[in-house]
């Protein structure tokens, strides 16, 4: 008895695999232009590549896979499922930033948090307090899987959005064609 493939897993691995090495390249872009801590911009085209990728990943699946119809939870757990495997994708990416790529990166990300705080204006005592805290936070496997659920989750609100405007179901009220015999 062979195994049957399920067309709704591999899609979403698939397309899931092609917006996390979207994402690796897009952080790699960010890193190689020296933005340690990226502004807001960054984190809007970020967003504007995981809608893409949800979008596009449904609708292909929804086309290709269903044969035009695809329910709105469907497609909400298909887009949720795109975005958790690009969010693993991601967090490995981010182990081997901080581990191999760049050793000195949470280094750097921290001297500019600290002169961040400084530029506010914090009192010396809480710098080193915060300081602290975030330093314990700064670990690579911490920070991945903080990636992977941090994207997931902002998938998962995308979805739900996305997910209204993609899902084409059967009508209740649709009757199927008679043909007339001739």
């Amino acid at each position: 008895m062979e195994p049957k493939s399920n067309p709704m897993l591999k899609s979403a691995m698939t397309t899931g695999l092609f917006m996390g090495i979207a994402l690796i390249i897009f952080s790699l872009i960010i890193y190689i232009l020296g933005i340690i801590k990226p502004p807001f911009w960054v984190s809007i085209l970020q967003y504007l590549i995981i809608i893409g990728g949800i979008i596009y990943g449904t609708k292909k699946f929804r086309d290709e896979d269903l044969g035009g119809e695809i329910s709105y939870s469907k497609a909400l757990g298909f887009g949720i499922l795109i975005c958790l495997v690009a969010a693993i994708i991601s967090g490995i990416y981010t182990i081997l930033l901080m581990t191999v790529i760049d050793p000195e990166f949470i280094t750097k990300f921290m001297s500019v948090m600290e002169a961040e705080l400084v530029s506010k204006g914090m009192p010396e005592d809480q710098i080193e307090a915060t300081m602290k805290i975030m330093s314990k936070m700064q670990s690579p496997t911490i920070m991945a899987v903080t990636a992977v659920i941090s994207l997931t989750f902002m998938g998962t609100i995308f979805s739900l959005v996305t997910s209204a405007f993609l899902k084409k179901e059967k009508s209740l009220f649709e009757t199927p064609s008679v043909q007339k015999p001739e």
